[in-house]
């Protein structure tokens, strides 16, 4: 293989090569599976050194290729090597990540040990037909990143920054809506060592209470919310009793504070810092590029994974349902070890959620894929929601038995228990066997080299030093108000008392917490106003809120709205009388003369008719366009899910038509072996294996509903061979030799064709090739309603 990858192009996953399932003698072409398949879920099953680390490496590398986001939990700390790719496979590459034992135990330096890994590696993928260019195309296509929650090893995670309210399709949804609320509540008592039964724990119903209460609303709830509403709830009932009677108050306290002291942890600061847990920032960069998100929970204790990895796929679940429906694959879950995570017979907090994610995940065109070294690690109801199996070495002969079964009866009779059962047996490290119910039978394939360095667990040191570039680029918070950053404008102040104004200017006083022994005021122009966007043809009808002030220095300067600055609070947050000791900062003669602000309230009305638009982004091509306030990386994001879904679609029509094309050559073939006298029994044997090649060879397979595969394609050669060999022992070999002629030239037309409509298709479905232009709505003037404007006094700290 080399240039661009003609199955990158087709939405295929390049999974290895493929075995014969007698033999396990080794197919030259590459095993391809769509990824669309995924949509139905996977799961990974083999024992430790079955290589099930290395295929799922290899899947999320897949998935890069064809520009699908990924979050991976990763309990163990293996899935880390997705960030050790070396494009020029150097030695001074590998050198960093080289363990000094390992050499010591080969009786190598490390230095040299470097060296022969770099060359291992380059050997390795060229065997497998991958060089320097892919792994380059892999690091340019997603941003990679290591999350540590509760650490600052990665870049950290606020996940106790609070409890955001789901979306209003899933409030609408009861079984859902109390499904996320059981387990969130669940997983909060577990950080504090409180098993909470939903049926029977006071504990657990009073938060799921509280949550109701709140998320029911539409409200997000703070931590610091939360653990106040346990002290005084919301509500005066639970159920028909009393508050007090169901929970008194002093064992209510004992939970605040059970729940306070881990605020309160210094070891737990991390958990309220860093980036938020929000899966869209996650999955896309601002400019819409696909990221992988690996969160790397290893370093922490069984409760906080359980706590964590919950909150995680409740956030999963409220981003998944606020998308379109989608029968392409738009974004990947992976879980390195599900193992305590979705038990069979125990009900964990996680399990709800990834319960839920199995059944209706693939609504949304979303994959799960879920690893484990045993069979009965996860729950006998989920399994029948995951149509993709991969099957390595099991440990004991039972564990193979809870898999026979279902592999040979997929199989159509082809692969009896006895064999399934010899094949797993004798399996070997990477090779496993494919059962699908995309496939029409189970495969045996190994797995390809992966791009990525497998240099086992990666600790946090490791993390580190993978992440010391990437937290360095996350900016930093704004921080200050404009009254503080008003540089050199020191004003006169007047003694204790303020401006004489006329009584139809409004003033309003904003007091700050400044320690202070004296209270000084200074002056701004405030002003707020709705303005309303309105399209009947798109079904737009947004109303925003305007706040913004403007500075009142000294000088008789102009209003200039343009210079303003939002507003951070809301005016009726504000006092409507000033301190009686403050003292209060003078006002340009400009606003002193004035009788009432009716003046600035025209222009601030102007402005805003002038200014204000609500910008939307659209692809005429398409037909598409962003929602009110969608950021245009979402959007390019939604875009490339358009392009996606259509592409599949185009890859159906296109199966179809060489479908046409591969049944007319098979026609051909059969009427030529019709022809040629059947007097031997070994010929006749013959002639039914070619006829079975040329009916499971060349496109058809490539395309085929049930199994893509290239190796196919070396089968039709060698379906020629044998006609060619046929037609000798029958004597009539310049007839035989003509049509085979006849039809390479056609098969080898009909490859030529389907590379051409591959390039066409993959053109024109590219991102790049779509422009994205912009375009406004603009406000009417009866559009702009329940303006203010007023003169604001805000209390600063006072200069020396």
């Amino acid at each position: 293989m080399s240039g661009q990858y003609a199955f990158e192009k087709l939405g295929l996953l390049y999974l290895g090569r493929e075995l014969d399932l007698q033999t396990g003698e080794e197919s030259a072409q590459p095993l391809l599976y769509k990824n669309k398949n995924l949509t139905t879920h996977a799961a990974i099953i083999g024992m430790t050194g079955s290589g099930k680390t290395g295929l799922g490496i290899g899947i999320i590398e897949e998935a890069i290729m064809d520009n699908i986001p990924s979050i991976v939990i990763d309990p163990k700390g293996d899935m880390g090597n997705l960030l050790l790719t070396f494009p020029d496979l150097k030695a001074e590459d590998f050198a960093p990540w080289i363990d000094p034992a390992d050499a010591a135990r080969k009786e190598m330096e490390p230095a040299a040990y470097a060296e022969k890994t770099a060359r291992a590696w380059q050997e390795g993928l060229a065997s497998w037909g991958q060089d320097k260019e892919r792994i380059r195309e892999l690091c340019s296509r997603s941003e990679r990143t290591i999350y540590t929650p509760g650490s600052s090893s990665g870049v950290p995670v606020s996940v106790l920054a609070g409890f955001d309210a789901p979306a209003e399709e899933l409030a609408a949804d009861t079984d859902t809506m109390n499904g996320l609320v059981n387990s969130t509540a669940t997983s909060l008592l577990a950080l504090v060592d409180i098993e909470g039964d939903p049926l029977q724990s006071r504990e657990h119903i009073l938060i799921s209470s509280i949550l109701l209460h709140y998320w029911r609303k539409g409200e997000d709830l703070s931590m610091e919310a939360l653990i106040g509403a346990i002290v005084n709830p919301p509500f005066a009932k639970i159920g028909v009793f009393p508050l007090d009677t169901f929970y008194n108050q002093s064992d209510r306290m004992r939970l605040a504070m059970a729940l306070n002291n881990i605020l309160a942890s210094p070891t737990f600061a991390s958990w309220t810092e860093g980036e938020p847990l929000d899966i869209q920032r996650i999955l896309y960069t601002p400019d819409g590029k696909p990221r992988t998100a690996i969160f790397s929970i290893a370093h922490l204790s069984e409760s906080e994974r359980m706590f964590f990895v919950t909150m995680l796929l409740n956030r999963l679940i409220g981003w998944m349902r606020r998308q379109q429906g989608s029968s392409s694959l738009k974004a990947l879950l992976y879980m390195d070890e599900i193992f305590g995570y979705f038990p069979p017979i125990a009900n964990p907090p996680s399990k709800k959620p990834m319960m839920l994610l199995l059944k209706q995940a693939r609504a949304f065109g979303i994959g799960i894929v879920l690893s484990t070294q045993n069979p009965v690690d996860l729950d006998y109801k989920g399994l029948s929601n995951i149509g993709t199996w991969f099957v390595g070495r099991l440990q004991t002969r039972q564990d193979q038995e809870k898999v026979v079964e279902g592999i040979s009866g997929a199989s159509d009779g082809v692969l009896d228990t006895g064999t399934v059962r010899g094949m797993l047996s004798s399996m070997q490290g990477r090779q496993f066997l494919l059962n699908s119910a995309h496939l029409d039978r189970p495969l045996l394939f190994a797995t390809r080299w992966v791009m990525s360095y497998l240099k086992g667990p990666i600790s946090t040191g490791d993390i580190k030093k993978l992440m010391a570039q990437r937290k360095g680029t996350i900016p930093a918070e704004a921080t200050g108000s404009g009254a503080e950053d008003l540089g050199n404008k020191r004003r006169r102040v007047l003694d204790g008392r303020p401006p004489v104004l006329s009584n139809g200017i409004e003033q309003r006083y904003y007091l700050q917490n400044v320690a202070t022994d004296e209270v000084v005021l200074e002056p701004w122009l405030a002003a707020e106003a709705n303005v309303r966007f309105y399209n009947s043809v798109r079904n737009i009808d947004e109303v925003k809120e305007v706040a913004c002030r403007l500075y009142l220095d000294e000088d008789d300067a102009p209003v200039r709205w343009d210079q303003a600055e939002e507003l951070e609070y809301p005016l009726e947050d504000c006092l409507h009388k000033g301190p009686e000791d403050g003292r209060y900062s003078a006002l340009p003669s400009c606003i002193v003369s004035l009788k009432s602000l009716k003046v600035h309230e025209k222009t601030f009305s102007d402005f805003l008719y002038q200014q204000e638009r609500l910008e939307l982004f659209r692809v005429r091509s398409l037909k598409l366009e962003s929602k009110p306030y969608e950021p245009l990386g979402d959007f390019k994001a939604r875009i490339a899910d358009s392009l996606r879904e259509k592409k599949d679609l185009a890859v159906e029509k296109l199966q179809d038509k060489f479908e046409v094309k591969q049944k007319r050559l098979e026609k051909r073939i059969d009427r030529a072996m019709e022809r040629l006298e059947k007097e031997k029994v070994d010929v006749q044997s013959k002639t039914s294996d070619t006829i079975l090649s040329f009916g499971v060879a060349v496109v058809g397979a490539l395309f085929g509903r049930k199994k893509i595969s290239a190796t196919n394609m070396g089968r039709a050669a060698q379906g020629i061979r044998n006609v060619g060999k046929v037609a000798k022992e029958k004597g009539d070999v310049k007839r035989a030799e003509d049509n085979l002629a006849e039809l390479e030239l056609e098969l080898e037309e009909l490859g030529n064709d389907l590379e051409c409509e591959i390039d066409k298709l993959a053109a024109s479905f590219a991102l790049e090739n779509y422009e994205v232009e912009t375009f406004a709505i603009k406000p009417r003037r009866a559009d702009i309603f329940n303006l203010q404007v007023c003169l604001l006094w805000e209390m600063v700290a006072p200069r020396t």
